[in-house]
């Protein structure tokens, strides 16, 4: 295999570290015009240029393909109707690269994200991949890195299956060795290649994670593919993920026998979730008691997986939650907030609220406004969004103020003349 870190390819003399690595970036493109010119923008900015990037097209209908072939350095290639994670592997088949990373079209990289992952798997040979620690945005305006660092910490997805706690490809560098070892980028599961990937990798080398964030995941757009299966499709969505985990824990007894049975113990939990959204979905208060009951069962045999049970529900919830009718929530509303028992202490604040909530304030007050006799829910909306909605306020009056205050001095000659000589 070639040497990742040697000067090659047309980029060696555009990165400020004046070297290039032998690494692909791989995008998946599919209608991002609004968002492919910045991401092309951050991967040239990269300090430690890539040798090779490629971005796979599965059928845009937008400007998108004009913006890709307006850089040079870019090679394109077509795979239409494929689906992201076919696109991916179709991309990986046509690199050479050592090192690959699969960019998403919407998300952003610092200019020292390939620079600082490419040194911890030089700096650590034992590790298949290295994985950055990440940022999530709305608006690139908004966006700051912090300070970038070097900090390598052992990374292991196993630690908490059947949660891999990695959002997205793009924050990733993984060895072409290691991919090869597992088959390719997995693309024969539309919905869980990457859980399948994280997990399938885990299995047979470390994984290496940088304490600095250095990538960018850009959430809430309906245009992105997740948030579109999440809408129309969330519960058959996780049950995908469910039977993948189940698969995923089987493979790793014959691999690790030690493992076996405790992994398909931790699948246990995902049957609950699951009723959790469907309950959702079908906005059925009945199911979503019971659904909450045993997945609060299975929380106090296994406490610790509060916050990421909690944050996973939330994600493939939020969409949901969102973009519906307020009024189709009263029902839920009702049965989470009025005589919840006690035995609901992890989840019974989830629906509609919970103190990471990341819904919308108006979204909030509108579920209270809907079903307003609800002391608990009050003083959690004031608690956690408290500041925002009195700095909302506090702005919306200074507004009608001077808004009245133009119109008075409009109609009035001698409050002009008040204001000019104030003035």
């Amino acid at each position: 295999m070639s040497d990742p870190f040697a000067v090659t390819g047309p980029f060696a003399e555009t990165g400020s570290a004046g070297t290039s690595a032998d690494i692909a970036v791989i995008i998946p493109l599919f209608n991002g015009a609004s968002w492919i010119r910045q991401t092309l923008a951050s991967v040239l900015a990269q300090t430690l240029p890539a040798r090779e990037i490629i971005v796979v097209d599965d059928g845009s209908s937008d400007d998108s393909l004009a913006i890709v072939r307006s850089f040079p350095q870019v090679a394109l290639h077509r795979h239409p109707g494929k689906g992201t994670h076919q696109t991916r592997q179709f991309g990986f088949a046509r690199s050479t690269a050592a090192l690959v990373t699969f960019l998403d079209q919407d998300d952003l990289w610092h200019p020292r994200h390939l620079e600082l992952l490419s040194t911890l798997l030089r700096d650590d040979p034992a590790a298949c991949a290295a994985v950055s620690r990440t940022l999530t945005y709305e608006d690139e305006r908004e966006l700051h890195f912090p300070t970038p660092f070097l900090g390598p910490e052992r990374f292991d997805p196993w630690d908490t299956f059947p949660f891999h706690r990695i959002d997205t490809p793009s924050f990733v560098l993984i060895r072409r060795s290691a991919l090869e070892a597992i088959g390719g980028w997995p693309a024969r599961n539309a919905w869980s290649s990457d859980v399948q990937a994280w997990f399938q990798l885990a299995s047979i080398a470390p994984l290496v994670r940088n304490a600095s964030a250095t990538a960018a995941y850009r959430v809430q757009h309906r245009e992105a593919t997740s948030t579109r299966w999440r809408l129309e499709r969330a519960h058959e969505y996780f049950l995908n993920i469910r039977t993948s985990c189940e698969a995923l824990a089987r493979e790793r007894g014959l691999s690790h026998p030690q493992d076996g049975e405790l992994r398909l113990r931790q699948c246990r939990i995902l049957g609950p979730m699951a009723q959790v959204i469907e309950a959702l979905e079908r906005a059925d208060p009945v199911l979503m008691r019971s659904a909450l009951t045993q997945l609060e069962a299975e929380l106090s045999r296994s406490a610790a997986a509060t916050d990421l049970v909690i944050g996973t529900l939330s994600w493939y919830m939020r969409p949901t939650l969102t973009s519906g009718d307020v009024r189709q929530w009263r029902p839920l509303v009702r049965t989470l907030y009025r005589g919840q028992p006690g035995t609901l202490r992890h989840l019974g604040q989830l629906v509609p609220f919970h103190p990471e909530g990341a819904y919308p304030t108006s979204v909030l007050t509108g579920y209270l406004l809907a079903e307003p006799w609800q002391p608990r829910a009050w003083w959690r909306l004031a608690r956690h969004r408290g500041a925002p909605i009195a700095l909302n306020g506090i702005g919306r009056l200074g507004r009608v103020l001077m808004g009245v205050l133009r119109r008075l001095s409009a109609g009035s000659p001698s409050l002009r003349r008040g204001c000019r000589t104030r003035t």
